[in-house]
């Protein structure tokens, strides 16, 4: 059960940092997707 929580939040941070990169421009957006990602690995963690 608990690898299909960090498979599925790996996918989206996937998704979400591939959308970020895709941006032009974003580098502010890249950190701030980043921090996103940091919190979701941190979330799954303490499931």
């Amino acid at each position: 059960m608990n690898m299909v929580k960090t498979a599925a939040v790996g996918a989206i941070a996937f998704a979400m940092g591939a959308g970020t990169m895709l941006m032009p421009g974003g580098q502010k957006l890249k950190r701030q997707a980043q921090k996103q990602v940091d919190k979701l690995v941190k979330m799954t963690r303490s499931w």
